[in-house]
């Protein structure tokens, strides 16, 4: 393999190497919001939860305040009865009484049912409160470890980035802006090795032409804009 082969070969690899570093540490910040976006979800289901606990209490506070008003009334309406001057006097009140009788059976039944919503509502409330507390424990387990991270790759990334540059000596000069440029449109992938005959990267054929340049130890860019060298053993 010739020098400029073997050059490109060692540059590719440590692009590929520092774009990798770079995008790990670029995931972390991602890891991290997305395990914010969860606190936040975990959060509005909890402030749901509390919302409809609230509301059913409520609902089961004013039937029990209704049954307590019902049951007042019939005792007010029994007192009545026990004075009551003329029979049609008594057969109306009694038939108040029975009414409002069955309302309170009726209001007891709702009470219970309300009580049995409150109930569930209730452990769904710590359901949620016990779902909230642990994102937000994993979105902070998660900071800490991607801050621990951070520094190390930042120096891994310095360390490749100056290998890189050094590297990079080996592109002549009369394709270096050029060579710039595919770095910042591809990364990594403004290299191709060849294999055989073909373009690693669009996997077209290169011209006879071509592959005597690329042998002969020219820099040669294939159809689809790729900087091409010769892997090992060629």
């Amino acid at each position: 393999m010739s020098g400029i082969n073997q050059g490109l070969a060692q540059l590719h690899k440590l692009l590929q190497q520092l774009q990798a570093v770079n995008d790990q540490l670029q995931r972390g910040p991602r890891q991290v919001q997305a395990r914010e976006q969860l606190v936040v979800k975990a959060e509005e289901q909890l402030a749901a939860s509390r919302a409809n606990l609230k509301q059913a209490k409520a609902n089961a506070d004013r039937k029990a305040l209704e049954l307590r008003t019902n049951e007042a009334k019939i005792a007010d309406l029994q007192a009545k009865l026990n004075a009551a001057s003329s029979n049609r006097e008594y057969d109306l009140i009694r038939g108040h009484i029975e009414a409002d009788r069955v309302a309170v059976s009726v209001l007891e039944d709702e009470i219970l049912e309300a009580l049995e919503v409150v109930d569930r509502l209730q452990i769904e409330c710590a359901e949620s409160e016990q779902r909230a507390g642990k994102a937000v424990e994993e979105k902070t387990r998660c900071a800490e470890q991607v801050a621990e991270a951070e520094s190390g790759l930042r120096l891994q990334v310095e360390g490749l980035a100056a290998r890189v540059r050094d590297a990079e000596r080996v592109i002549p000069a009369e394709i270096a802006v050029q060579y710039r440029r595919l770095v910042e449109t591809y990364g990594a992938e403004a290299l191709a090795s060849v294999d055989g005959k073909i373009c690693t990267n669009c996997y077209v054929a290169l011209t006879p032409q071509t592959c005597v340049s690329l042998n002969s130890g020219r820099a040669m860019f294939c159809h689809c804009g790729r900087l091409l060298y010769l892997p090992g053993g060629e």
